[in-house]
């Protein structure tokens, strides 16, 4: 996610009644600490979605306690996607939050302010998951290609402890967090367009919602969860957590391969926005722009050229040009000068905002 797509959704006016109010307008600069203090004392400004974030997030951990509690590893692995939706959501409102503190624009401290921290928060939310992919993946298929479940497994995995067939109490324990993660996913989802964001940064494209009831459309992102989360709900009452049964270790490599399916491209998409990088097609008419710029009159080389994107369809970049001081007309003089036409050809490509180095050589030195 752009952070261009975050700061759209504000108001100056609402920044401006906050600012007024707790004495920050006209400050140069806001400490964390204190725009920590405005978060607390005026936290009603960030709506619902905060309260929903959080108790997204209650949901999943009852549900990661309900998985130690019944010995079930597909219910841990199924909570870190309830707890990567609910991440995800209180992530868009860190935009809002940063509209308080003035290093939003470039500064010193932060070349290009602080429109890049929600997308390194998503990166690292990311990560997260698509590592408790691999360990629930592989934590599974030991389970299933092992005959005994008498070891105990690894890392964050340790609590998990089989118990007696007999011991089915924490059934119900297990359904009720599985349809309340449910049902907080589905809200999220309707309420607030959660993952939009994430969804138009791998699209590349950006997904128009009804304003006046904010639904959207299900992104595969949500669709993954649910479906997991309906799966779980099948589980939970086809088969009690608890018993031995080739359902369980299935359950916890089919959560894992939708929990890898939903991160790595989400990895891919926002570390290639963390690197600024350009897509395939961009660069293709960057080179483009190039080889028509050498072609003027009077340019011998540009060689030389980066380009980096600072959000999704935004390109800047830097062309160095060579060119022959007998060829380079004036002003004043005759015709266009060349820095013109180099500049109309970058305007009518789409790369208007690209700075443009020109160096003049003597002719003598040209040969």
């Amino acid at each position: 996610m752009s952070g261009d797509h975050h700061y759209r959704q504000y108001t100056a006016s609402a920044r401006h009644k906050y600012n007024g109010k707790c004495g920050y307008a006209g400050s140069k600069s806001v400490s964390w600490a204190r725009l920590w203090r405005v978060l607390i004392s005026e936290h009603s400004f960030i709506g619902a979605q905060l309260y929903v974030g959080l108790l997204h997030g209650l949901a999943g951990v009852a549900l990661w306690a309900s998985g130690i509690h019944t010995g079930s590893l597909a219910l841990m692995s199924y909570s870190f996607i309830v707890l990567f939706d609910a991440t995800s959501l209180l992530i868009d409102l860190v935009p809002r939050a940063l509209e308080y503190s003035n290093n939003i624009t470039p500064s010193v401290e932060y070349a290009f302010g602080l429109r890049c921290l929600p997308t390194l928060l998503e990166f690292t939310n990311s990560v997260s998951l698509l590592y408790r992919a691999i360990q629930a993946l592989k934590e599974g298929i030991e389970h299933l290609t092992t005959s005994s479940h008498e070891h105990t497994t690894a890392m964050e995995f340790e609590t998990y402890a089989h118990q007696s067939p007999a011991h089915n109490r924490g059934t119900l324990v297990a359904f009720a967090s599985v349809f309340l993660s449910l049902c907080a996913t589905v809200y999220s989802a309707a309420r607030f367009a959660n993952h939009r964001g994430l969804w138009e940064l791998c699209a590349r494209r950006h997904i128009s919602i009804n304003t006046q009831t904010q639904n959207v459309t299900l992104n595969p992102f949500n669709i993954a969860s649910l479906l997991a989360g309906l799966w779980m709900l099948y589980m939970t009452v086809l088969v009690p957590p608890s018993e031995e049964s080739l359902l369980e270790p299935v359950s916890c490599v089919l959560v894992a391969v939708i929990m890898a399916v939903t991160s790595l491209p989400a990895c891919v998409c926002l570390g290639r926005d963390l690197l600024h990088a350009t897509t395939g097609k961009s660069a293709k008419n960057v080179r483009h722009v190039v080889w028509l710029v050498s072609r003027l009159d009077g340019v011998i080389d540009c060689t030389q050229f980066y380009v980096w994107s600072p959000s999704v369809g935004e390109h800047t970049g830097m062309l160095r040009v060579t060119a022959d001081t007998d060829k380079i007309k004036q002003d004043t003089g005759a015709g266009e000068p060349i820095h013109r036409q180099i500049h109309g050809l970058l305007h009518s490509n789409g790369l208007s905002g690209w700075t443009v180095d020109i160096r003049n050589i003597e002719p003598a030195k040209a040969q």
